[in-house]
């Protein structure tokens, strides 16, 4: 019988019986992978929340009464993403850095979720990707199982009961990884959204306030009546 060059390729990748089992390690390594970004993208957004209560509270606290340079250390003192959007905003409210306030705050802000959302896109990759990981497991696993029955001549359920057991546990397998990272992304998502308009309530009540600072205020307001300020 002629040895085609189509199928000797194919021959030799059969040949190869961990294929299958290959297609088992990278969906457990890729759920692994799943896991371990969830959870750290989680911890990333549990703390930019954490810093998000701190803005809520004290901060401004301060600049609702005209403190902005404490309200901007206090910004500061936390050394994250969400303390830099808001110092960018106050720095420019107290003349140390040219610029616009609200300018400054927006732009901040997008530069703060873009960086809680990096890394998402794996995990909708993922999703998308997994199952046909694991398709690929299932053609190598019925394609075994014909070069057995080829290989024997006969037919029957024991010579193909290995392949196809490899098949479905392949398929499961990456339907399974699937389902996780869409979940996770899905969870993840939401949460970024809730958080992004959160801090966009912040940004824009701190512009109002910077808003009805007067030109070349010191650092230091009192409110007044009227809805002026008055150097403390």
């Amino acid at each position: 019988m002629p040895d085609g060059s189509g199928m000797g390729g194919i021959d030799a990748l059969l040949s190869h019986t961990g294929v299958a089992g290959a297609v088992l390690q990278a969906t457990f390594v890729a759920s692994v992978l799943v896991v371990a970004l969830g959870l750290e993208r989680m911890v990333a957004l549990w703390r930019f929340r954490r810093d998000l209560r701190v803005v809520e509270g004290p901060v401004l606290s301060l600049a609702r009464e005209g403190d902005i340079a404490g309200a901007r250390k206090r910004c500061e003192e936390l050394g994250t993403a969400v303390g830099s959007v808001f110092v960018a905003g106050f720095d420019r409210a107290l003349g140390r850095v040219r610029g616009q306030p609200p300018t400054a705050l927006v732009r901040e802000q997008k530069r703060a979720l873009g960086q809680l959302r990096s890394w998402v896109w794996l995990l909708g990759t993922a999703g998308a990707m997994m199952p046909f990981v694991g398709l690929f497991g299932t053609v190598i696993g019925v394609m075994g199982s014909f070069r057995a029955i080829g290989e024997s001549g006969t037919g029957g359920f024991p010579i193909v009961s290995a392949g196809i057991s490899e098949a479905l546990v392949a398929t499961a397998s990456g339907l399974f990884v699937a389902l996780e990272a869409v979940l996770v992304y899905n969870f993840l998502q939401n949460a970024i959204v809730r958080t992004g308009r959160d801090i966009g309530l912040l940004v824009d009540e701190v512009i109002e306030l910077l808003a009805v600072m007067p030109p070349n205020a010191p650092a230091r307001l009192e409110p007044v009546e009227g809805g002026h300020a008055r150097s403390a």
